[in-house]
């Protein structure tokens, strides 16, 4: 369910770069019909009914974890979690169509979806390593804390720049803005320029915290690969990045930026996940 919620966090950036996000003016109807014709009505009609196989597939999840492990709340506590974003997820997806793609409407309905995605993942992890005792907080999981947190927000601020155009406010041009260190600012190069910067920071943050999972976490080798994984998906998500700057307006390569995005996301979730559930030592 997690990677399915990926995948739909992928189709969406697609609805977005293809500008189908009003294919269907209309909600939950597309054209007052369940299924409408038309290029951009098909793309969003995906999105629709992918977004309802999630529905169906996590209330499906609720009912087998409340059956089959209803005295382990360390279980059913996030899939209570998980059901409330779903119903608020659904919610705010109505919302910005009925609000015709506001920028901010878009850009809150994507975090919703990150912290979707984050919840069941915190739910498949507790399934995985169900006889894990409770972990104490310490500085390490402390720093996967603000870590997880800083990245969330770096992927508001990637939604805020694609969503309000600013992806292109500095040109072509990378590390400079417009040919200059200093360009003169306006509020698209403002937005482009936080995430460029923050980008930056999260960049060496990643690699920091790899030094410190291997010094911290030695002998426990599912936190270490994690993150691996995420030092691994920021170095290639900057990659693309840049490769958004160079060749401008491509849809294809838009999408993967922000399907990366995404992914890095999810791989986040599972560190999180697993400093919250695993001692140094592993024992699921």
């Amino acid at each position: 369910m997690a990677l399915l919620g990926w995948a739909l966090m992928t189709v969406g950036a697609f609805v977005r770069a293809s500008e189908s996000g009003l294919g269907c003016p209309d909600w939950p109807e597309c054209h007052g019909r369940l299924l409408a014709s038309g290029h951009h009505a098909m793309i969003e009609e995906f999105h629709r009914w992918l977004a309802t196989v999630l529905i169906i597939g996590v209330v499906g999840l609720a009912v087998m974890l409340f059956r089959g492990y209803r005295d382990e709340r360390r279980v059913t506590r996030p899939m209570v979690w998980v059901l409330a974003l779903l119903v608020l997820q659904v919610v705010l997806g109505g919302v910005t169509v009925l609000l015709r793609n506001v920028a901010w409407t878009v850009v809150v309905h994507y975090g919703a979806a990150a912290l979707l995605v984050a919840a069941i993942t915190l739910v498949a992890t507790r399934l995985a390593f169900t006889g894990a005792e409770p972990v104490a907080r310490d500085s390490f999981s402390r720093l996967i804390g603000w870590f997880v947190t800083l990245s969330f927000g770096l992927l508001l601020a990637g939604s805020t720049v694609a969503n309000t155009d600013s992806h292109t406010a500095c040109g072509r041009g990378f590390p400079l803005c417009n040919g200059s260190v200093f360009p003169s600012l306006d509020h698209q190069i403002v937005l482009n320029l936080t995430h460029r910067v923050w980008a930056g920071g999260m960049l060496l943050l990643a690699l920091w915290v790899l030094l410190r999972s291997r010094r911290d976490r030695a002998d426990a080798p599912a936190i270490v690969w994690a993150a691996v994984a995420v030092g691994g998906l920021y170095l290639a998500q900057a990659g693309v990045g840049i490769a958004v700057l160079g060749l401008g307006e491509n849809t294809a390569v838009e999408v993967l930026h922000s399907s990366i995005g995404s992914l890095t996301w999810v791989a986040l979730a599972v560190l999180l996940s697993l400093t919250w559930t695993l001692r140094e030592v592993q024992t699921g």
